[in-house]
């Protein structure tokens, strides 16, 4: 049988595929390759690939699996000026995202003084999953930090700036859905998600298949700081526009069933899922240039950069597909916000919140949890029920 290698295969610079396969010969990049689907059964896809050499153009065909992708999730879409990885995901994967991601991983490195999780890494040697990844920027600096650590990066859609990673040892780039049945073959130490809220209608299954593929006493960590979740402290009477931003992005999750607010991040969620040890992080900052001190002043501009180049990713295709807006009306709500954001004697505060939740060691723990929740249910429901008095 042929050895097992990856494949990654790139078109125009930007990465179209990165998959485990069986092929003729170990290879990771094809440069200006031509792909051509042949067949598709059960997820399992037949491509033709047509790749370069120094003296001729040869065929090879690879049997390659992309999990729960199809040819159709790896081609962008363009809309109202903004790329986006296929037709459903409200979040664009364009260079202004990219430099918005940017911006923000580096907020969460100050806030956390340097720190890339506040879960525990339970060894030197730890498997990590990074659920939608972006372009990478946390896994990468994992990667680095724990060079003997197994890192998986997935997202639904892949960003151009991933291609000059591809090479790191430990870190493997995969495109996946993560709504889809999770197919890991080997649990892991960490699963990091940050920033997705509105991008999963049913939380409690996400969370379910993390505790499914962590190992005993390994740790999920969850992150966000969603505008549309109030995680920038506003008033209707300073900030009126920012305010109705929050809402009409709430109003078009509800409406396409993917909310857009921090429920997700409440301790009974991850107990529900059964995790122990639950932990919840908050930290606020500035937003803007209204502070006096000099390093406040420093990540309020970058979280004013950070609002501003958000403005229209969070909200174009939700308003236009969800909360019956047009593209002007869209845009022109995010432009009266801008005004907002950027006036001289506004004073806004944001905050994100981190949880850590661990799944427990042993068959014992995960069964005394289950019947102290159990015993907790029936009391809250005997409590509830009226009680009868003689007459």
């Amino acid at each position: 049988m042929d050895p097992q290698c990856s494949v990654l295969i790139v078109q125009n610079q930007r990465t179209i595929l990165k998959v485990q396969s069986q092929c003729e010969s170990p290879f990771d990049v094809l440069d200006g390759a031509n792909v051509d689907f042949l067949s598709e059964e059960c997820n399992v896809y037949r491509v033709r690939i047509s790749r370069p050499s120094s003296s001729s153009t040869t065929d090879t065909y690879v049997r390659v699996s992309t999990r729960s992708c199809s040819p159709r999730s790896l081609q962008h879409v363009e809309e109202n000026g903004r790329r986006y990885c296929d037709q459903n995901y409200f979040m664009p994967n364009d260079d202004a995202e990219l430099t918005r991601l940017n911006i923000v991983h580096q907020i969460y490195l100050i806030l956390l003084e340097g720190r890339l999780t506040t879960a525990p890494i339970p060894t030197s040697s730890p498997r990590i999953l990074d659920i939608g990844t972006g372009p990478g920027d946390w896994a990468i600096e994992m990667s680095t930090k724990y060079p003997e650590a197994t890192i998986i990066a997935s997202d639904i859609g892949v960003f151009d700036a991933g291609l000059g990673h591809m090479s790191l040892p430990n870190i493997d780039f995969q495109i996946s859905d993560a709504e889809t049945p999770w197919t890991y073959h080997e649990p892991f130490d960490l699963i990091h998600l940050r920033g997705l809220s509105g991008a999963f209608a049913n939380w409690p299954r996400i969370y379910q298949q993390a505790y499914t593929h962590l190992k005993p006493g390994g740790y999920i960590e969850v992150a966000d700081a969603d505008p549309a979740g109030d995680t920038v402290l506003a008033s209707p009477e300073t900030a009126p526009h920012l305010c109705a931003y929050a809402a009409a992005l709430r109003q078009a999750g509800d409406n396409c069933g993917h909310p857009r607010d921090l429920g997700h991040l409440r301790t009974e969620v991850l107990a529900e899922a059964g995790f122990e040890a639950i932990r919840a992080v908050e930290r606020t900052f500035p937003v803007g240039l209204w502070p006096e001190d000099d390093d406040e002043k420093t990540i309020g501009k970058m979280a004013l950069i950070a609002a501003l180049e958000g403005l229209e990713a969070f909200a174009l295709r939700p308003l236009t597909q969800s909360a019956g807006y047009s593209l002007d009306e869209a845009r022109k709500l995010c432009g009266d916000v801008q005004t907002e954001l950027l006036a001289p004697d506004q004073r806004l505060t944001g905050r994100i919140r981190i949880m850590t939740g661990r799944k427990p060691t042993s068959y014992a723990q995960r069964r005394s949890q289950v019947m102290a929740r159990a015993m907790q249910k029936v009391k809250d429901l005997q409590g509830s029920l009226p009680v009868e008095t003689d007459h």
